[in-house]
C-alpha cells in the first residue's frame, strides 16, 4: 500500500524513512567527523536508495545537529548563529570571512529578533546515538521510521497538504516554519507524542536552496500520519478526475 501512493503521486525520489537512536541498522554511507556535513545530501542519498547515517561527531554543521536532533548545536558549534542570520558582523568579522558572516543572511532584522528565534527552536535529543535515513525500498531490513521525509514538487505537495485533513476535517494540518533545509526533521519530532500532530513543510532556507532540488520542497511527518495517507487511497483525492488531470504534467 506505500508504494501505491508513491506511485499514485508519481513520486520520483522514495520517501525516506527517519530513524532516531537506531544503531542495528547495515549502513551503505555513513557521515564521516572529518567534514563539514550537511544533512540533506544524506537524506537525498536515502531517497535515491541508500541507507545513511550520522551521530553527533559526524554531524558537523550546528544547524544541522539542530535539524538532526542532536541537542542544540549551536551553542556547541556555533555561538554567534543568530548575529549570521541577522545582519551579519559587519566590521567585526575576521578579515576575510565570507559574505554571510561579514553582511549576514538577513533572514531577521537584528540579532536581537535572530535570538528570539533561535531561544524558540524546538531543540530536541531523540536522535541520539545515532540517525538513520533509509529508503521506503529499505524499511522492511530497517524497522518502522519514526519520521517520514517526502520531496515534492508544487503539484504533489498540494495533494500531501489536502491529505492531511482527510481524517479530521481540519483546515490546518501542515505548518511552515523558517529554518534551515534539514530544521523540517526537528520540528516534525516535536509533533511525534502530540494527540493531533501537524504535518512539517520545509526546504525554504534560500541560503541552501540553490544546492536543493529545484521546484522542490519537502514535507515531513510522524509515521502514524504516513499510516493515515496510505490508507483508502480509493477515496481520497488521488483517485479524482482533478488529479488525473494534474497527473498529466507529472
Amino acid at each position: 500500500m506505500d508504494l501505491k501512493l508513491v506511485e499514485m503521486l508519481h513520486l520520483d525520489l522514495e520517501p525516506v524513512g527517519i530513524f532516531f537512536g537506531n544503531t542495528d541498522a547495515k549502513i551503505d554511507l555513513e557521515a564521516s567527523p572529518e567534514k563539514r556535513n550537511c544533512v540533506i545530501p544524506f537524506v537525498l542519498a536515502a531517497a535515491k536508495g541508500k541507507v545513511t547515517s550520522m551521530n553527533e561527531d559526524s554531524c558537523t554543521c550546528p544547524g544541522g545537529a539542530v535539524g538532526a536532533c542532536f541537542g542544540d548545536g549551536f551553542t556547541r558549534l556555533n555561538p554567534n548563529i543568530h548575529k549570521m542570520l541577522s545582519q551579519g558582523l559587519g566590521e567585526r568579522a575576521p578579515q576575510g570571512a565570507p559574505p554571510m558572516v561579514r553582511e549576514g543572511e538577513r533572514f531577521f532584522c537584528d540579532e536581537e529578533i535572530a535570538m528570539r528565534w533561535r531561544q524558540n527552536m524546538p531543540y530536541s535529543d531523540k536522535a541520539y546515538p545515532r540517525i538513520v535515513f533509509a529508503p521506503l525500498s529499505k524499511w522492511a531490513e530497517v524497522g518502522t521510521p519514526d519520521l517520514v521525509f517526502i520531496f515534492a514538487n508544487a503539484d504533489q505537495m498540494s495533494a500531501l497538504v489536502t491529505m492531511q485533513g482527510f481524517y479530521n476535517g481540519k483546515a490546518v494540518n501542515t505548518l511552515a516554519p523558517f529554518g534551515a533545509a534539514c530544521h523540517s526533521i526537528v520540528y516534525a519530532a516535536e509533533q511525534i507524542d502530540k494527540e493531533e500532530p501537524y504535518a512539517i513543510m520545509g526546504l525554504f532556507d534560500i541560503s541552501q536552496r540553490s544546492a536543493a532540488i529545484k521546484d522542490y520542497l519537502s514535507m515531513t511527518i510522524p509515521y502514524r500520519l504516513w499510516e493515515n495517507m496510505t490508507k483508502d487511497l480509493d477515496k481520497s483525492c488521488l483517485s479524482t478526475h482533478s488529479w488525473k488531470n494534474i497527473e498529466k504534467r507529472l
